[in-house]
């Protein structure tokens, strides 16, 4: 039976839950019709749904002035712990959670429901017919928005796509060198023009096709009608050697190549399949393939087959809830990512750790349309922002920021005191009293609203708009807003940092000019250009003072996350993207 008909069981059996099962109860079509909100037509056909299932026993009235009646086959209790029981089974725990809230309140239900809550997340043993597994589960507080690799945007899910997809090479940031993923091996002419890579041998997709140069040509040649485009722009031939090495010719010289293969954007997936949303996700190499991917749940399962060492995990399953439910964690055997979603409880029996820098908040300001066109109101925009008060929000704000990196070039706080304002000064900077538009997801609605008021301070209106993960890309909200509030994360290094700069779907790209998009790739190509790495970062420093100067980004303060997990949990690290590497983990149950 649909979910559909089983709400409609508990909204009637609630309605008359004073009666006992098997008791005649006098009811008219009109009182049915009001208590499902529908026509005539809708109710007999709910009705006889329900009695197909065994739920109810209803007799119409015949003639004028007989009622109907109708007889309860379940209690309300017992139907209601049925449908959250078959729903946290399926991982449906949000949809469980409001049938909770709508119908368990205060009953036996809710008490259920909390107890299995609290051993739902965690490490966690499987019997099958076959074998026994290791599951770990555990929650997330977003939404996944994509896994493909082309398209990703969002943290978590360029995190997922590490764990199923691989790359040519990986860079290791601890001994700041690169290692060899599915490429083994590599060399490159002295201007750094042209790359040839040397494959592994008899790599399987998980559908079990062989991995060749030739998925390696279709993924850049895939990357080019992609909004990260801009990682193949300067690609001029891919020239096929033979069935396992490729050479990759580029127009201008690149020092920077080997970090821009090993992006999780160019993450290797099989051509062959077409995608779209969820519905059919991208294959890949890696340690982990998708066994379900929804927005709200993502089931991982080990690939036996797979090339480097197998997960210790037979499966992760990894589960978006509401904030909601934060009051029914409890004290549970677990893995969590706190990045600020909500405020997470930690106790005494699991482990923490900390990485000091997860991201930056910034502001960009839309440089196409409206009073921000003109560039001194930008900068004075920059000047009056108070980033000290931002971090007395409290945490997982860090410490103010002035740059994308933590040890960015600082400005001097004081320098904001002796500005000042009124009506015809902004005038003179474009300013005529229009209401600005500073667009931003829910996690940040304190630093907009502390934003907004010192805008007022400063007599400059300012409107927040609150959009989801879901939604803030569309294209309306990124042309027509003046100010978006988000949070950059810059943590695979200087190449993404290039991709928050030219990301085609992102919060800066659009809201550029043309002349300012050609001159940041101007400082780009001298970046990438340099071979001395001294010199590589003075000049990436240009190109930090330009967006600054030229109020395109202004940064607010870094970030932090916190991770607690199980006491027996092993392999616990995090990586450059602020997450957990799933395959790394393993579960110490047995001592000397």
């Amino acid at each position: 039976m649909g979910s559909r008909y089983w709400y409609y069981f508990l909204m009637l059996r609630r309605a008359y839950q004073q009666y006992e099962n098997h008791v005649k109860i006098e009811i008219s079509m009109k009182d049915i019709v009001n208590l499902f909100y529908c026509t005539q037509r809708n109710a007999k056909i709910i009705l006889n749904k329900l009695m197909e299932k065994n739920l109810i026993e209803f007799t119409p009235g015949r003639g004028r002035g007989n009622r109907s009646t109708i007889l309860f086959l379940q209690h309300f209790n017992e139907c209601l712990r049925k449908r959250i029981e078959k729903l946290l089974n399926e991982n449906e725990i949000n949809k469980a959670m409001e049938l909770v809230k709508e119908f368990g309140g205060g009953t036996d239900v809710e008490d259920y429901f909390i107890k299995r809550i609290t051993h739902f997340f965690g490490y966690n043993k499987i019997q099958t017919n076959q074998d026994e597994l290791e599951l770990l589960r555990f929650p997330i507080f977003r939404p996944i928005t994509t896994v493909d690799p082309s398209q990703i945007f969002f943290d978590f899910d360029a995190h997922l796509v590490t764990q199923v997809f691989n790359t040519l090479v990986t860079y290791n940031a601890s001994s700041e060198s690169f290692e060899g993923c599915l490429a083994h091996a590599w060399e490159s002419n002295e201007d750094k023009t042209q790359w040839l890579f040397f494959l592994h041998k008899q790599v399987k997709f998980h559908n079990g096709k062989e991995f060749t140069a030739k998925d390696v040509q279709k993924n850049i040649q895939r990357l080019e009608h992609s909004p990260h485009k801009w990682l193949v722009e300067d690609i001029i031939d891919v020239e096929l050697k033979s069935k396992y090495s490729l050479l990759i010719k580029l127009k201008n010289p690149n020092h920077l190549f080997l970090h821009f293969v090993s992006y999780s954007p160019m993450s290797i997936v099989d051509t062959s399949k077409s995608y779209g949303g969820f519905a059919q996700y991208p294959i890949g190499t890696g340690p982990f393939k998708f066994e379900k991917i929804q927005s709200n749940v993502c089931e991982l399962v080990a690939f036996d087959a797979y090339f480097q060492s197998r997960p210790h995990l037979d499966k992760v399953e990894i589960i978006k809830m509401s904030e909601d439910l934060k009051e029914s964690l409890g004290d549970w055997g677990k893995i969590v990512m706190d990045t600020g979603e909500i405020e997470v409880p930690h106790h005494s029996n699991l482990k923490a750790t900390q990485a000091a820098f997860s991201g930056t908040n910034i502001l960009s300001l839309n440089t196409r349309i409206g009073p921000l066109q003109n560039e001194k109101f930008r900068e004075y925009i920059c000047q009056i922002i108070d980033r000290e008060e931002l971090t007395k929000l409290g945490d997982p704000r860090l410490r103010p920021a002035y740059g994308f990196i933590l040890y960015g070039q600082e400005c001097k706080e004081s320098e904001r005191k002796s500005l000042y304002s009124n009506k015809e000064f902004l005038k003179t900077m474009g300013y005529h009293g229009e209401s600005l538009r500073l667009t931003t997801y829910e996690r940040h609605v304190l630093d907009a609203k502390l934003i907004q008021k010192t805008f007022n301070e400063y007599g400059i209106h300012l409107e927040i708009k609150i959009e989801d993960w879901s939604t803030i890309q569309k294209g309306e909200h990124v042309s027509q807003t003046d100010i978006f509030l988000y949070e950059g994360t810059p943590n695979e290094g200087i190449v993404s940092v290039f991709d928050l700069l030219f990301y085609q779907e992102g919060f800066i790209y659009p809201l550029l000019t043309d002349e300012l998009k050609l001159k940041i790739k101007a400082y780009v190509k001298r970046i990438t250009s340099q071979d001395n790495s001294y010199k590589r970062l003075l000049k990436y420093f240009e190109l930090e003072n330009f967006l600054i100067s030229k109020g395109i980004v202004i940064f607010l303060v870094h970030k932090k996350v916190d991770v607690s997990y199980d006491l027996t949990l092993e392999g616990v690290s995090i990586n450059p993207r602020m997450w957990i590497d799933f395959d790394k983990l393993w579960y110490k149950n047995e001592t000397l």
